[in-house]
């Protein structure tokens, strides 16, 4: 089964933008840290505009991905971070590459 891949593309408020970053680096170190079947986890910032965010987020399947969803500390994130946000979508795909696809 391949990985799933979670791309969140975050348009933010520009007032906001710090204190979001600063949210998601947390964020970020919680589910590396408890969430064992999360593979990567990265945030990067736009350089033609600093406040569009990208979240790249890969899992090892659904199970990981649901997991995930299903935390309190997602939960958390989701609510102090929403007042945040202008513009939010999320694209789900599967890993098309590497040993699980056998490309």
């Amino acid at each position: 089964m391949p990985a799933i891949v979670l791309h969140v593309e975050l348009l933010l408020k520009p007032e906001q933008r710090d204190a979001y970053l600063a949210r998601a680096r947390t964020h970020r170190e919680t589910v590396l840290k408890n969430e064992p079947g999360c593979r990567r986890f990265d945030i990067s910032v736009e350089e033609e505009n600093e406040n569009l965010v990208r979240l790249y987020e890969v899992y090892d399947d659904d199970a990981a991905v649901d997991r995930h969803m299903q935390t309190p500390y997602m939960n958390a994130y989701r609510a102090e971070t929403a007042p945040m946000i202008r513009d939010r979508k999320l694209t789900r795909a599967a890993m098309a590459h590497g040993a699980e696809t056998g490309l």
